[in-house]
């Protein structure tokens, strides 16, 4: 089925929190935000129902290739349309029978043509996800936001020297290999990992423990943040965007002693 009126438009990963709504300062965000709205003259862009509690909604184009998400447009929609409009999300809300109902109303498609088309988008997002970091791509002028200023996201890859670790099955000699590890006598044993993940996409190190009172970051040996638990398990997680450094470290310290990481690799993401 072509030229839908209303599509499914899922961002992948590298693209969540790209979005100008979160990106841009409130004043910028108004100012496109209004222009859109003005345009729409109380009336969903999509399917022309009359509201006065219309949204406002980023359409991007998206080069695997090239790695830059273009900004197409700007619109302003009903809160059905934009239900459709991020579907994977009204499903985890339970909306997505009423979105999908809406999809076949507006485009008086069948639920084999919704079936057709949300497999397509799932595909489409699947493929996208290769990609961590998009370049935005965008002439704001046309939406209403002359002289706002694009920032590009300074997300660095994190290389995890804990990638391939099966936590549930380490010994203590294990942790002794992996960790250096300074016990204090006559205590219980230095904070315990349970587990170390990274998200790539949103360039996140999370950090679960116990036994620690605080965790405290190094970035090329200087201290950059701490953390303090107040009891039993310890997770944490520290967000690499804007860190400018090469090697990142954590120490975890409690009553019993210390537990101090390998060097987590941090990539421009200009590698990517």
């Amino acid at each position: 089925m072509e030229d839908l009126k209303l599509t499914i438009n899922m961002l992948p990963k590298g693209a969540w929190n790209n979005d100008f709504s979160k990106t841009l300062s409130k004043k910028d965000w108004d100012k496109l935000r209004e222009f859109a709205l003005k345009r729409a003259k109380g009336k969903c862009e999509i399917c022309d129902h009359e509201t006065a509690d219309l949204d406002v909604h980023e359409e991007w184009d998206f080069n695997i290739e090239k790695k830059t998400q273009t900004l197409k447009q700007i619109i302003a929609i009903c809160s059905k349309c934009h239900g459709v409009k991020h579907f994977k999300n009204s499903v985890r809300l339970g909306f997505g029978e009423a979105a999908q109902e809406h999809f076949m109303k507006v485009n008086d498609a069948s639920e084999m043509e919704f079936a057709n088309h949300l497999n397509k988008s799932l595909l489409e997002y699947n493929e996208r996800n290769s990609v961590y970091r998009w370049k935005i791509v965008a002439d704001l002028e046309k939406f209403g936001g002359s002289r706002i200023e694009i920032k590009q996201n300074n997300i660095p890859l994190i290389k995890n020297p804990y990638k391939n670790v099966e936590w549930d099955k380490l010994s203590f000699n294990d942790m002794k290999n992996l960790f250096q590890i300074k016990r204090n006598e006559n205590l219980i044993g230095s904070p315990k990992i349970v587990s170390i993940n990274e998200d790539n996409y949103q360039g996140i190190i999370q950090i679960k423990t116990l036994f620690a009172d605080r965790i405290e970051w190094y970035l090329d040996e200087k201290k950059i943040k701490t953390k303090y638990n107040t009891a039993g398990l310890f997770t944490t997680e520290l967000k690499v965007k804007n860190l400018i450094g090469k090697y990142l470290k954590f120490k975890l310290i409690g009553i019993g002693g210390e537990t101090i990481s390998k060097s987590f690799e941090l990539l421009p993401q200009e590698v990517l």
